[in-house]
C-alpha cells in the first residue's frame, strides 16, 4: 500500500512550499482566532454590545455551545460533543480529499484549506476545552448569528475554493476561455 502523504504530487519541492503554507495559514487563522476571542472575553461588557456602526455591526460576547446556528441543540451535552467532533473531523477529511483529488494543492488551494483547517481547528479548541464556542461578532442588531474569525476564515476558505473552481470550469479542467491555467496565483 502506497503512503499517500508521500504520493509524487505531494513530495515534489513545489507542493512541499505549498504544504508549508496551507500549515502556516492554518496556524495564523487559528492563532488570530484565538488571540481576538481572548481579548473579547476580557474586553467586552458580559451583558450588552459595544457598538461600532450603529444598526450595522457591534460586538457582543456569546458562547455557543451548540453547532452552528444552534443545530444539535436538542441533543443532551454527553451525546453532543462526540458527534460534533466526529462529523467535524469526518467533513475536513472528505473536504480535503474531495478537494485535494479534483484541484490538486494549487497555491489559491492551499491557501483556502488553510483558512479552512485553522478556523475549524480553532472552534474545535473551544470546544474541546471550554465545551463551547466563543463568538462576539455581530450583525445587524443580531439578525444575523453572531460569529468570530474562525468562522469568517472557514467561509473565506469556502468562498476561495468556489472561486478557483468556477475558474477552473466544468467538470475541474482548466477553462480555455481564462487565462492560462499555468502560472499565476490560482
Amino acid at each position: 500500500m502506497v503512503n499517500p502523504l508521500l504520493h509524487p504530487r505531494l513530495t515534489s519541492p513545489e507542493n512541499q512550499v505549498r504544504l508549508i503554507s496551507l500549515l502556516s495559514v492554518a496556524l495564523s487563522a487559528a492563532l488570530l482566532d484565538q488571540i481576538t476571542k481572548w481579548v473579547a472575553e476580557a474586553a467586552l461588557p458580559a451583558d450588552g454590545a459595544v457598538s461600532l456602526w450603529a444598526g450595522v455591526l457591534s460586538l457582543r460576547l456569546r458562547a455557543n455551545p451548540h453547532g452552528a446556528f444552534g443545530l444539535f441543540s436538542s441533543l443532551p451535552e454527553p451525546a453532543r460533543l462526540p458527534l460534533m467532533l466526529g462529523l467535524s473531523a469526518l467533513a475536513l477529511l472528505l473536504a480535503f480529499w474531495v478537494t485535494l483529488r479534483v484541484l490538486g494543492l494549487r497555491p489559491l488551494v492551499a491557501v483556502a484549506l488553510g483558512l479552512i483547517l485553522g478556523g475549524a481547528a480553532a472552534n474545535l479548541a473551544d470546544r474541546l476545552v471550554r465545551r463551547e464556542v466563543i463568538d462576539f461578532v455581530e450583525l445587524f442588531n443580531g439578525h444575523w448569528p453572531t460569529f468570530n474569525l474562525a468562522d469568517v476564515a472557514i467561509t473565506a476558505g469556502c468562498l476561495l475554493l468556489v472561486a478557483v473552481l468556477v475558474r477552473r470550469g466544468p467538470g475541474g479542467r482548466p477553462d480555455p476561455t481564462l487565462e492560462s491555467d499555468k502560472g499565476g496565483l490560482a
